[in-house]
């Protein structure tokens, strides 16, 4: 055997063994720590020696592996062995650990075959994305449960602040910015899986409020597009007639002076429903009568009304489905002060014809008597 195996084996011998006096050390210290040792000794020995690298004299002496392993742990800071208790990891910060090596052994499978690894690029490329998403989904929740009411969209400008702080925070956070206390990292992640789980209901509840908004603004159109009847510049939505003695008269059909039917709305075969609102401040519908044919009942008064509770703007669409929850509308007066003639007027009530009088025949002209002739005397 030569000379260069000879001290090569004691070397590495010596190397293994400050390898297990390093051993209480996680593996990526230990690497850090001996990486190169072997080559480093072997250099030394052939200084020492001056003999070629890799040559090694007898009487070199490579010393204690423990207390080179303890001077290794003081170069780099580290504690001395046996200096902390045995278990010297926390189990929260194994399971990190552990989590940490089963996601790089995922992402390691994953880009064994190249469309996962595409896939995984990809979704990289679109993290930006996620981390704006992430301070929606915190705002929607935010406002859903400080301010009280369900809107995933701002509506006013200091909501609009509100979310745009959201969202420049979340993305610090997915840059590593921001983050100076050593809990915010955990707490980082405690928002990411809650905001994750929030997710499909803040889009299931923005949808919902998209096709209100679309129905209303429907509404909003067909109500400027179908007014009709005006009074002193407001809108009239239902008119209701009563009788000389003042009794509400229903199904009453008005025109006006050239024969036109009278109508709330302007275009009476293309109007479904005219809004209304209540007492309370309640949108209600008013729908046209059924008693004519062709949907053109909007001179029957009174209309028929639909009220707000019973109005899915979700499902109906302000439709024709309505008139199955329409009703009559409430006369706004049980009765009203019924009508009296007024001195010196013809009375309002068709009077019935008096008799008229018999003509008085007029006189029968008897011819005047005639003179008779002075009587003769007899001669």
């Amino acid at each position: 055997m030569s000379d260069t195996a000879t001290t090569t084996q004691p070397i590495r011998d010596f190397a293994l063994a400050v390898r297990a006096a390093l051993s209480d050390l996680p593996a990526d210290d230990v690497d850090d720590l001996t990486d190169g040792l072997e080559a480093d000794l072997m250099e030394q020995a052939a200084d020492f020696d001056d003999a070629d690298a890799g040559a090694a004299a007898p009487d070199f002496e490579l010393g204690d592996p423990v207390a080179y392993a303890d001077e290794l742990r003081g170069a780099a800071g580290l504690p001395v062995r046996g200096a902390t208790p045995t278990v010297r990891v926390s189990a929260r910060r194994r399971l990190r650990a552990r989590a940490g090596a089963a996601r790089a052994d995922a992402a390691r499978r994953i880009r064994s075959s190249a469309a996962g690894a595409a896939v995984l690029d990809f979704l990289l490329v679109l993290r930006p994305l996620w981390w704006v998403l992430r301070g929606w989904v915190v705002y929607a929740v935010a406002e859903i449960f400080v301010g009280g009411a369900i809107s995933t969209v701002p509506t006013d400008p200091v909501r609009w602040l509100v979310l745009c702080a959201f969202v420049i925070l979340s993305v610090q956070w997915g840059r590593g910015r921001w983050l100076p206390w050593r809990w915010l990292p955990r707490f980082r992640t405690v928002v990411s899986v809650c905001a994750v789980l929030a997710l499909p209901l803040v889009l299931n509840l923005t949808a919902h409020q998209a096709a209100n908004a679309q129905a209303s603004a429907y509404m909003e159109y067909d109500t400027y597009s179908t007014q009709g009847l005006l009074q002193n510049g407001q809108e009239v939505t239902n008119l209701f007639a009563y009788d000389a003695d003042g009794q509400p008269l229903r199904d009453v059909q008005l025109f006006d002076q050239d024969g036109r039917a009278l109508n709330v709305v302007n275009d009476p075969a293309n109007a479904n429903n005219l809004p209304q609102l209540d007492a309370a401040g309640e949108q209600d519908l008013v729908v046209p009568s059924l008693l004519v044919p062709g949907g053109s009942g909007w001179n029957v008064f009174p209309l028929r009304l639909v009220k707000s509770a019973d109005i899915d703007y979700t499902y109906d669409y302000v439709g024709p489905a309505d008139q199955t929850d329409a009703a009559p509308a409430s006369f706004p007066f049980a009765q009203v002060r019924p009508l009296v003639e007024a001195p010196g007027e013809p009375s309002p009530t068709p009077s019935s014809p008096t008799p008229s009088s018999s003509p008085t025949p007029a006189p029968t002209l008897l011819p005047e008597p005639t003179a008779s002739a002075a009587p003769v005397a007899e001669q």
